[in-house]
């Protein structure tokens, strides 16, 4: 497991660089479901423009992770979405870095008493992480995906202490 990672806000030049992470169109549908593959900086950079603390992590220079949130509900919650990770640092406890600072952020900015995030039914790995990191299933949507397939939106959240930050 790598520990040297650090994080900051997305630049313009990251995101031709994030938009390269989802290998398939299965992996664009977790990370972005309305997108189309393959991902293009236009569709990136206009969910970015709509969304609140686009965040990357990363090993030395290297972008390692992505997330912002779609929603941010002070003294609330907030919504984690457009969760990826690049494919080379996967299993090394970037996701879990990275679920982490939004939570943080969530924390010290919105003072946010809950965290939101969703993951498709076919996602395993993501739901196994927010399992581990202690987020519980609320409710399930129904989607229909791009081949008209339906499949479950598992809403998952988790109840955060605003008076502990860590990191």
């Amino acid at each position: 497991m790598i520990n040297e990672y650090t994080y900051r806000t997305v630049e313009k030049n990251d995101i031709e660089i994030i938009s390269k992470f989802p290998k398939d169109e299965h992996e664009l549908f977790f990370m972005f479901p309305k997108a189309d593959f393959p991902l293009t900086f236009e569709q990136l950079e206009a969910s970015i423009d709509c969304r609140y603390d686009s965040t990357v992590i990363l090993h030395d220079k290297c972008i390692v992770g992505f997330a912002n949130f779609y929603e941010a509900i002070e003294r609330k919650h907030c919504s984690i979405g457009n969760v990826i990770i690049n494919p080379i640092y996967r299993g090394k406890g970037a996701g879990k870095y990275l679920i982490e600072i939004m939570e943080n952020i969530a924390k010290e900015k919105y003072k946010a008493s809950e965290i939101h995030i969703s993951c498709f039914n076919q996602n395993v790995i993501g739901l196994l992480l927010y399992q581990k990191l202690d987020y519980v299933p609320f409710e399930i949507e129904k989607w229909i995906d791009k081949k008209q397939i339906c499949v479950a939106l598992i809403k998952m959240k988790k109840e955060i202490n605003t008076n502990k930050v860590s990191h």
